[in-house]
């Protein structure tokens, strides 16, 4: 049976088992996982890797293993990703993620993501999709529905769940949240969902990003942490990354997130329902290496702390 079919099929069972664990769902975690993105620091060895995520103090990482960009190369993943998992678990480290290039349920793609999920990876990012010039918002929303219909079937084949990360500027599907959350609408959010970017967001959304926060919110698998600040040059407006807590991104989303975990309150159809995640964190800004480094990822992760306590 072709995979969206048999999601289709499923859906009044899955629903179901959303009910049960809506009813059943534990209260608001404060001791939830923080991961650090490997993006910047995938210059060093796995084995200084979990030295670092040990030496800053996060619970784990987030691994990019893409064509470019990566810290892993794809063609290592089978042999390089169980030895990194290992030498994590040896220091306490126990959650990880990967952030890919998948954006369809390609043969290819398969193969990768039957990969992971033999390592004993349970969540990935997926690839971004672009608008093209001209492009109808509306027809590529369902187009890309239909894509992440068979996303969410392979998914639910491998015991995986996928986010998309929403970001900013016109080309980026996503940047909007209502085209994304329009095109997985139809799929098990146990296996489909958001990395939601709350610094994208306040960009794209400005003073509106809890309504982009509250179309999300239902479908927030992973939430990601950055931080922006704007800088005005001859007239033009510019976008500078900056060291969390020091830009846009506000404490409020923070409390609006406890606040929807005790209450339910953005949870239409979720009451109730925990964020129980991981938070990821970013780091685009000029950071150095070494110690200089070091101390830039203890500095924002004790931000993030501050600003979820």
């Amino acid at each position: 049976m072709h995979r969206r079919k048999f999601i289709a099929t499923a859906a009044a069972a899955l629903g179901s088992a959303t009910s049960l664990h809506a009813a059943d769902a534990s209260p608001y975690k404060k001791t939830q996982p923080i991961l650090g993105f490997s993006k910047s620091f995938s210059d060093l060895s796995l084995a200084d890797s979990a030295a670092l995520v040990e030496e800053v103090g996060w619970d784990g990482v987030d691994i990019p293993i893409r064509k470019e960009s990566t810290h892993i190369p794809i063609d290592r993943v089978a042999d390089d990703l169980p030895a990194f998992i290992e030498m994590l678990r040896k220091r306490g480290k126990h959650h990880c993620m990967v952030t890919t290039d998948v954006i369809s349920a390609s043969p290819e793609n398969e193969k990768f993501l039957r990969t992971l999920a033999s390592c004993g990876i349970k969540k990935y990012r997926l690839g971004f999709h672009r608008y093209q010039a001209n492009d109808n918002p509306m027809k590529v929303a369902r187009d890309m529905a239909a894509r992440f219909q068979d996303i969410a079937a392979l998914n639910q084949e491998l015991g995986l769940w996928g986010g998309y990360q929403n970001h900013s500027g016109p080309q980026y599907f996503g940047g909007p949240i209502w085209d994304v959350m329009m095109a997985i609408e139809k799929t098990d959010a146990n296996h489909l969902g958001l990395c939601f970017d709350i610094a994208h967001a306040t960009v794209e959304g400005g003073q509106n990003w809890p309504i982009q926060y509250r179309l999300a919110r239902p479908r927030l698998g992973v939430a990601y942490i950055k931080d922006y600040r704007w800088r005005e040059a001859d007239g033009v407006w510019h976008r500078d990354a900056c060291a969390f807590g020091k830009g846009i991104v506000r404490k409020t989303y923070f409390e609006s997130m406890r606040k929807s975990q005790t209450e339910g309150e953005f949870c239409q159809n979720h009451d109730k329902i925990p964020f129980e995640g991981e938070f990821c964190q970013h780091h685009e800004y000029p950071i150095g290496t070494g110690k200089e480094r070091a101390i830039h990822y203890k500095t924002d992760l004790e931000s993030l702390r501050v600003f979820l306590a």
